[in-house]
């Protein structure tokens, strides 16, 4: 039975930098993920925003953990290698009835978080984004708002923790908690058993799950789901576009995206199902016409990708914490909405002081790994293109293939590298990316999955044969892919 101190539940952005942050003490670390790769939950379908939390109800430990990372990303964008883009957001009045909402609750609020945000004529917003609707009353303009790649993200965390001696065990779903006089086991689908001093609850969707394995019902978690749109036409959209905001939702916004293209969403449509991540024509034409409002071209795009994710509402109201009451060896880091990726550094800096308190982080380490390597920098690289879209190399996707957390899926080699990400969508690269994890990882290529276990793409093999007479086939023979 492998023995940890501390052992995070959750391969999400919020456990990945918890990770990353603990790894830094002289403690043994590990995070358990049920995907088969980190990022396969809320923090892969978001619009990778990093909020200020100018909006953010005040006094409440999501407002204060939001302006404590408005301090931290700067370094971790730096030393991380996080791609980011300091544009800005501007807060769209298409109605004169969102004047009063604007200045009797969002400027009052924003002040109350630290922010000061700048009132723009409708020619002021005009100026700024060319593309907004000509119709529109005036806006907000959030200076602070900027956007990052929170694929890249929350891999970078976990890949530093991994070098600073983290262990990562992927495709381990957490099955149950069984409590010892001064420690926890973590028992995993599949026999895998873990013991930990410390659990850390960041499981996202099924942080109540993980709480209820302890007799711990104080919180619950419902799910929400956001379809987008991903659009790679041409708008001239220099800034995050954002709708006057409801009592459910930030509303369905237009922003750019830091690796190309422009994202329309989300919706929020509450519902029961955590899996459920299914698109529909419904969610389409909605996307497109609040959009539409903010960006009159958007009802015009072309999709190149349609996706959903779910995100966590919690029953509290605001982020959870703490120590469980019921297991004080379990720590909660749950509750978390639609601030995930913005609030995540200090979401991490909060455990990290509660762990603190605990006595569970007592030893720093003498020396830690703080910086990322440039990755796809190497002399060995002889410029052979596998994705044509994003003119991604053959080298590129291998040094990914060296580096833990290792993946194993398309999707992961698509968020380390960007492969897949481009106009045609993996049709033309995948079959190559395939080939590659199935030598690496030394498994037949009809075991590549896009994601999840289950989404193979390919569902067997068969032996060539002998073409019947007249006809002419590739030269090459061996097997071939169905």
């Amino acid at each position: 039975m492998p023995k940890y101190d501390v052992v995070i539940i959750g391969g999400g952005v919020v456990g990945t930098s918890v990770f990353h942050r603990i790894s830094r003490y002289g403690v043994s670390v590990a995070l358990v993920e049920q995907a088969p790769d980190v990022c396969e939950g809320a923090s892969k379908a978001n619009s990778g925003i990093i909020h200020t939390g100018f909006d953010a109800k005040p006094d409440t430990l999501e407002a204060k953990l939001l302006q404590e990372s408005r301090d931290l990303w700067p370094d971790l964008i730096e030393s991380l290698r996080i791609p980011y883009l300091p544009c800005g957001a501007v807060m769209v009045a298409t109605e004169e009835e969102h004047w009063e909402t604007i200045s009797t609750k969002i400027i009052p609020t924003a002040r109350e978080n630290g922010i000061e945000p700048v009132l723009l004529t409708a020619g002021e917003v005009k100026e700024r984004v060319p593309c907004v609707n000509p119709d529109i009353r005036g806006g907000l303009l959030i200076e602070g708002e900027s956007l990052v790649d929170p694929f890249w993200a929350t891999r970078a965390f976990a890949e530093l923790a991994a070098a600073n001696g983290g262990d990562v065990y992927l495709s381990a779903e957490v099955v149950g908690i069984d409590e010892h006089p001064d420690h926890l086991t973590v028992r995993c689908a599949g026999g895998l058993i873990l013991e930990a001093a410390w659990v850390v609850n960041a499981a996202g969707l099924w942080a109540d799950e993980v709480a209820r394995m302890v007799g711990d019902d104080s919180f619950t978690l419902t799910p929400r789901k956001g379809q987008f749109v991903l659009t790679e036409d041409e708008l001239g959209l220099t800034s995050i576009l954002l709708p006057v905001p409801t009592e459910t939702s930030k509303g369905i916004l237009v922003t750019p995206v830091v690796f190309g293209g422009t994202l329309l969403g989300p919706t929020a449509e509450d519902q029961t199902d955590k899996m459920d991540r299914s698109t529909t024509a419904e969610g389409l034409r909605r996307v497109i016409a609040e959009t539409a409002k903010l960006v009159p071209a958007t009802a015009r795009v072309s999709s190149i990708r349609q996706f959903a994710g779910v995100r966590a509402v919690c029953s509290t109201g605001d982020y959870v914490i703490r120590p469980s009451s019921v297991c004080p060896r379990l720590v909660h880091a749950a509750g978390i909405r639609s601030t995930g990726v913005s609030a995540s550094p200090g979401i991490a800096a909060e455990v990290e002081r509660v762990l603190k308190d605990l006595g569970a982080l007592d030893r720093p380490k003498t020396a830690v790994q703080t910086r990322l390597p440039d990755r796809f920098t190497s002399e060995a690289d002889n410029g052979e293109i596998v994705c044509l879209c994003r003119s991604i190399t053959r080298h590129e996707i291998e040094l990914v293939l060296d580096k833990e957390p290792v993946p194993s899926t398309l999707d992961g080699i698509k968020r380390r590298t960007g492969a897949m990400l481009g106009e045609c969508q993996g049709n033309l690269c995948a079959p190559a990316i395939m080939e590659m994890i199935s030598k690496a990882r030394n498994i037949p290529v009809e075991h590549v999955c896009k994601h999840a276990a289950g989404s193979n793409l390919i569902a067997g093999t068969i032996a060539a044969k002998t073409p019947p007479t007249g006809l002419r086939v590739q030269e090459g023979g061996g097997p071939k892919h169905v």
